[in-house]
């Protein structure tokens, strides 16, 4: 029997308890017992446990609890409860009485710990940085430490996880990091507030980058502030893009301060209109100041934007408004227009009367054009971010499809009709591989093999196959340049860049034409590139492919690189042939500007860099090679179930001994305790913190002769940097066919 003092005890904390005696019998119970099981002690006291509650029987309550008696030990656990629709966390321990339970429900705190763990899976995968520091203290030399990074941080700054917990935001700052920003932050921490902040950070090789942060304070249920939550993104490129554009506009507007603009005068007496020789300078116009007036202004106006100037003007005569400031369409001397920007401020007498007005005009166009790219560099730089991620997954099921379907095609060699179907699906197959590869052409994200190459012997190479390709109505003109640079391009991509720029110069010239395709040396200085993006001054390789069809219009010129613009009907395109072409020249380093006219022609212009090393002969992957396959023994790495069971009996039908693994640990076991491996086959990207290029620096430390071949299913930039493989790097890209597997695995088995 309990005594008083230790009943009370029990009823007054905050467990639920209960006492059974040797027979299971209820002996005991508090009143959170009774809420929790939803009975009375009335109901229960002198009962036994299993008749009361049957469904426990057999289960995993009862056996612990019998588990804890026979053993006498205290024994801790969770269980649903089905009957009470929750979990419990149960403490059975034995006494001299019978067995003792404490015991709480923890359905909320399971749920919240589920969601806890999807909100951190999600987390780690988002692109945007997310870092997370201690609350304080602020005024510590080193201040906050970091508690959590994602994997966006490891990715952007090269810091792993274990290199920057316990450590301060600090590590990433360096000598241009601005010391105003850090104290504007600070002084908001310091309060408490949220605070956003552009920052110039560092990454561990030193590499200069621009941040958005957004800093925020997280409190708990107390609402005291215990961390501050830091979201950062990536915003070099946008960074350089406002760089360029501010750098135009400062130009611009020492040039409207020296002549760049076209000053005038409007006597509101005698109605008489001064203008400056800047008219003719930018405009075309002479200056008449016999004959100048108000009128002769506005004959140079847009028909539509007429009266809109006219009212904002008699405003100004009237006194109604002080200031004006328009944008208008203007007409030069030559007949074609522009877009000005006019400023103009009212001159008052003694008695407050507007007797004059002086304003200045200023061509804005190359101005708006600017802005309009950079709008343009933004969205396509957003869109490429999606494409390379869709493509990234879709390129895994294309490797199971195209195998599966070159096997079926095989094995149904007997099968008249089933045969076909095998074949389309590998076809099918195929065709969703092309689309991928564009897509990861156009977001940058396929890994070149660049040669150093005179341009001109690959043109000349394809002429073969363009006037097989085009009809016999268009004239080809290849026009070849001496003394052509040297330019260092992934040859394959270049040859499908062209014959993409081709069949587009094809349909746009039905009813026949002439299609020319020139090679140059061209320089771009500093004034061009500072009115473009992506492309640096220097000397560059050119080529030039022209047209003579239909022309883009102007309302279509700035989409036609976006993946899937088309303006071809259903089933002639897929709208990605001009985004692979505008991917493959930004990755090779290069630049693309696009001049096009309706019925007279387009013209592509693209630059390769150029480079002042020797050409070397290029090696034709798999030239006079037939599939074979082996009896060494190759490690698989994928951690794609479906990937990785499809490669394992790709290989076994080869011939070769097949271990597998779905991370880079539990590979690097299997290296660790089998001496036989032959060749490490692994996938780029995976999880569980050991990625495929950590896999070999760590394989290559217990075999550092083994022999590594990587696929991915687009790049990443642990073996691939500035859009090319690393030296001494083998990769195969997904998807790939069984003859490509088997000759890239034997090529490089059989390498010294």
């Amino acid at each position: 029997h309990l005594s008083r003092r230790l009943r009370e005890t029990l009823e007054s904390i905050s467990d639920a308890f209960y006492l059974l005696d040797h027979e299971w019998r209820f002996a005991f119970m508090n009143s959170q017992a009774e809420r929790l099981l939803r009975r009375s002690r009335e109901e229960l006291l002198g009962k036994n446990i299993w008749q009361e509650f049957p469904e426990a029987v057999g289960g995993a309550i009862q056996k612990r609890y019998e588990l804890a008696v026979s053993e006498g030990r205290t024994i801790r656990f969770q269980e649903y409860y089905a009957p009470l629709e929750g979990w419990f966390e149960l403490n059975a321990f034995p006494t001299s009485e019978g067995l003792a339970v404490y015991f709480r429900d923890v359905t909320r705190q399971r749920a919240r710990d589920d969601h806890l763990r999807l909100l951190e899976a999600a987390v780690s995968r988002q692109n945007d940085i997310l870092l997370i520091t201690e609350a304080e203290p602020i005024d510590d030399p080193d201040g906050p430490k970091i508690v959590y990074v994602n994997e966006a941080f490891e990715r952007r700054t090269g810091y792993s996880r274990e290199e920057v917990i316990g450590k301060t935001p600090r590590i990433l700052q360096g000598p241009k990091t601005q010391r105003c920003e850090l104290d504007r932050i600070r002084g908001a921490l310091e309060k408490w507030r949220p605070v956003r902040a552009e920052l110039i950070n560092y990454t561990k090789s030193g590499e200069e980058f621009w941040l958005e942060l957004d800093i925020v304070p997280l409190a708990d249920e107390t609402g005291w502030f215990t961390h501050w939550v830091s979201f950062e993104r990536d915003i070099s490129e946008r960074k350089q893009a406002q760089h360029v554009l501010l750098a135009n506009e400062e130009r611009f507007r020492f040039m409207a301060n020296a002549t760049g603009s076209a000053v005038w005068e409007l006597d509101l007496a005698s109605g008489r209109q001064w203008w400056s020789d800047g008219m003719r300078e930018i405009f075309g116009h002479e200056p008449s100041h016999e004959e100048a007036s108000s009128t002769n202004l506005r004959a140079h106006i847009h028909q539509d934007d007429k009266e809109r100037v006219h009212e904002a003007l008699e405003r100004l005569r009237s006194g109604q408004e002080d200031v004006l400031r328009e944008q208008y369409r203007f007409q030069r001397a030559d007949g074609s227009w522009t877009i000005v920007e006019d400023r103009a401020f009212v001159v008052r007498d003694d008695e407050r009367r507007v007797t004059r007005i002086l304003g200045s005009i200023t061509d804005i166009s190359e101005k708006l054009q600017l802005e309009e790219r950079l709008r343009q560099a933004q969205k396509m730089e957003a869109v490429g971010q999606l494409t390379g991620g869709v493509a990234h997954d879709f390129n895994n099921l294309l490797t199971v499809i195209l195998g599966n379907g070159e096997i079926l095609s095989e094995e149904l060699g007997d099968h008249p009709r089933l045969k076909p179907l095998a074949e389309m699906v590998t076809n099918a197959a195929a065709r969703g591989a092309e689309l991928t590869n564009r897509l990861l052409a156009f977001s940058r994200r396929q890994p070149l093999q660049p040669h150093v190459m005179d341009v001109r012997s690959l043109i000349q190479g394809m002429e073969g196959l363009l006037r097989r390709t085009l009809p016999a109505n268009i004239d080809i003109e290849i026009i070849r340049a001496g003394g052509l640079w040297m330019t260092e391009v992934d040859p394959s991509q270049l040859e499908s860049a062209l014959l993409n720029l081709a069949l587009n110069a094809r349909d746009a010239m039905p009813d026949g034409g002439s299609l020319t395709i020139e090679t140059a040396n061209a320089s771009l200085d500093e004034d061009y590139v500072a009115r473009e993006f992506d492309v640096g001054a220097g000397q560059y390789v050119l080529i030039v492919v022209t047209d003579t069809g239909h022309g883009i219009p102007p309302d279509e010129l700035g989409r036609i690189f976006e993946p899937f613009f088309t303006t071809k009907q259903v089933g002639m395109g897929t709208g990605l042939g001009l985004s692979m072409v505008y991917g493959f020249v930004k990755q090779s380093g290069g630049h693309i500007r696009v001049y096009s006219e309706v019925g007279e022609g387009t013209t592509f212009r693209l630059y390769f860099p150029r480079s002042r090393t020797k050409g070397a002969k290029m090696e034709i992957e798999g030239e006079g090679r037939t599939t074979a396959g082996g009896v060494e023994t190759i490690l698989v790495v994928e951690d794609d179930d479906l990937v990785r069971q499809h490669v394992t009996l790709q290989l076994e039908a080869l011939g070769y001994r097949v271990l597998a693994a779905p991370t880079g640990r539990e590979a690097l076991k299997i290296i660790e305790q089998t001496l036989e491996i032959d060749l490490l086959f692994t996938d780029v990207v995976m999880p569980g913190g050991m990625g495929g290029r950590d896999l070999v620096d760590a394989a290559r430390k217990i075999r550092p002769d083994l022999k590594v071949l990587f696929t991915s299913g687009y790049t990443e930039n642990s073996i691939v940097h500035n859009g090319r493989l690393d030296p001494g790097v083998d990769l195969l890209s997904k998807p790939y066919r069984r003859d490509q597997l088997a000759l890239k695995i034997r090529k490089i088995l059989d390498r010294n």
